[in-house]
């Protein structure tokens, strides 16, 4: 009957009403925590956020050595005289340490003047980025404007020399049979980083040989420079010039020639008069003096 259909359902009822109070009751800290967590996610989506913004430059633009101009070091470099890494009672082998340290140093930033200095623009000299012919004059321009690099240039070379001689005579005062200093103290001892940085100075000047043998552009120019330069020593009047500055010049041309541009860099240096020093004379004694100032 309805009675009781309506008695049934009067328990069933209670108990879905039941079932959902539960339900609202365990929902309750399941919704909490999962708003916890939503908080905690969005926080640190923030704070990620204002890490990535705060580092956006440097983490996005990335030096390019090849296309970049400019570029800054900051590396850490020592300053430490070279006296004050030699401590020794024995007063020669400070003496001799001293000396080949010291030359050590020298020729070690002789070929890092090189490499800064001179290999680049000797080996572009003459590049273009259009063929064809230039115009009338601009070879001589060119040739004039590298005169002032190839006159330190010239000097360069003449400390190598004087660096390279001063050094053998070092080696030679040291290393010799018929020294007792040799005998006794150095026999035996080693000087690989001393004959490296020796070996590296030749190679300086091979290279420097090399890279102006291999520029035909530079050797080109060179040779109309010179002509052009004849040609107003003979004629001054022509070229609205004074008659003694233009053979002055000439003069100088052709000693840088001699010097630099004719492939005998290293055959000069390999040509000089070596001479041992005394025996016993020591290894600070011998050779030249002290070793010259680096380059500027």
């Amino acid at each position: 009957t309805c009675s009781e259909v309506g008695g049934r359902m009067q328990p069933q009822q209670a108990h879905h009403r039941t079932n959902g109070n539960d339900a609202g009751a365990v929902s309750l800290p399941t919704e909490e925590c999962f708003e916890k967590l939503r908080q905690y996610v969005g926080g640190c989506e923030v704070e990620l956020r204002g890490i990535e913004e705060a580092l956006e430059e440097t983490v996005t633009e990335v030096w390019d050595a090849f296309s970049d101009v400019i570029a800054v070091r900051y590396e850490a470099t020592e300053h430490c005289e070279t006296h004050e890494l030699i401590r020794t009672d024995h007063s020669l082998v400070g003496k001799v340490m001293m000396a080949l340290s010291s030359l050590t140093t020298e020729m070690s930033s002789l070929r890092e003047h090189a490499e800064r200095r001179f290999y680049a623009p000797l080996a572009s000299f003459g590049e273009r980025f259009e063929d064809g012919s230039l115009p009338e004059g601009e070879e001589s321009s060119n040739v004039a404007a590298l005169l002032p690099l190839l006159e330190e240039l010239s000097v360069f070379v003449q400390q190598c020399y004087s660096t390279v001689l001063n050094a053998i005579a070092q080696l030679s005062g040291v290393y010799s049979d018929k020294s007792k200093h040799y005998r006794e103290t150095f026999k035996g001892a080693r000087v690989g980083a001393f004959l490296t940085a020796l070996g590296e100075l030749l190679r300086v000047l091979v290279t420097l040989d090399a890279v102006i043998g291999s520029n035909a552009e530079l050797r080109l120019s060179w040779e109309e420079y010179k002509r052009m330069l004849q040609s107003a020593a003979l004629e001054p009047e022509m070229f609205g010039i004074n008659s003694k500055r233009v053979g002055r010049l000439l003069m100088a041309v052709m000693r840088l020639e001699g010097e630099v541009l004719c492939g005998g860099i290293f055959r000069g240096c390999a040509m000089q008069q070596f001479t041992a020093p005394a025996p016993d004379g020591g290894g600070g004694g011998g050779g030249g003096g002290a070793p010259p100032p680096p380059p500027g």
